[in-house]
């Protein structure tokens, strides 16, 4: 019995890491989704680009890098991040990199 928990017990600390891990990429792949969709909604009904930025950064992972593009009548966002795990031994674990676009077309009356 204690030979396998001592196999066992190592498996699953990597597979709570690997878990949380995971959780926090996705959350901030979410934060990224919403921060574009944010910003992107914002100047397509004319507020300025640096208001529009500051709201997405409130919602964007800390360290996002944002653009703001238009394409004809279409605002487009762009948010990249790079995902790492908070604490100190998720740390250890890789970073990985997130985008998240938004498109949106521009309410009539605002000057593309």
């Amino acid at each position: 019995m204690t030979a396998e928990v001592a196999i066992v017990l190592p498996v699953l600390v990597i597979a709570m890491f690997g878990a949380l891990w995971l959780i926090g990429v996705l959350v901030a792949n979410v934060r990224c989704g919403d921060a574009a969709r944010d910003v992107a909604r914002a100047v397509a009904r004319g507020e300025s680009e640096s208001i529009a930025r500051s709201l997405g950064e409130r919602t964007a992972p800390r360290g996002a890098h944002i653009t703001i593009t238009r394409q004809g009548s279409d605002v487009v966002v762009t948010v990249q991040a790079e995902a790492q795990g908070e604490g100190a031994f998720l740390k250890l674990l890789p970073t990985t990199n997130l985008t998240a676009r938004s498109v949106i077309h521009a309410e009539p009356g605002e000057s593309p």
